[in-house]
């Protein structure tokens, strides 16, 4: 006496997929689902992220002018910030390629010193740069980006 499967038994096992094993993978996909909400950048990280950018594209300001050799300023006003290079005395913009001007993501404001209505980083061909600082804002949050006589670019949250 074998025991065959029968022919029931083998229909049953192709016809596919229990109601426990579906709920199982749609359980765990929205696990999966919430874990990647959770961790995703919300608005809590805009700020360092434009101010990161505001620095990154600094130091390329720094790199522009040690290889052209002409003084670079990147001038920072409420609206965003743009690229001019110094050329037979005048400033000419810089607006092609990295060097397009860039405005504020909406909620994020530039905190001037004083009464000014703009902020000048310069840089000098062999790299130095005018000490200068402005203070990005967003809601409760605040970070000060800025540059050192030596050129060196810094972002930290103003103390």
């Amino acid at each position: 006496m074998s025991r065959q499967p029968t022919r029931s038994r083998i229909t049953a096992r192709l016809r596919g997929f229990t109601l426990v094993e579906l709920m199982v993978v749609l359980v765990i996909v929205g696990l999966m689902g919430v874990a990647v909400v959770l961790t995703a950048p919300g608005d809590a990280n805009s700020l360092s992220r434009e101010a990161d950018t505001l620095a990154a594209r600094l130091v390329r300001a720094q790199e522009e002018a040690i290889l052209t050799t002409r003084v670079v300023q990147v001038v920072v006003d409420a609206h965003g910030y743009s690229f001019h290079r110094q050329s037979f005395g005048e400033w000419q913009p810089l607006d092609e390629g990295p060097f397009e001007p860039i405005a504020w993501a909406e909620g994020t404001t530039a905190m001037l010193d004083g009464k000014r209505e703009q902020v000048s980083f310069r840089f000098e061909p062999t790299g130095g740069g005018r000490e200068e600082q402005v203070r990005l804002t967003r809601n409760d949050q605040q970070l000060r980006v800025g540059v050192d006589a030596a050129g060196e670019v810094k972002v930290d949250a103003p103390r």
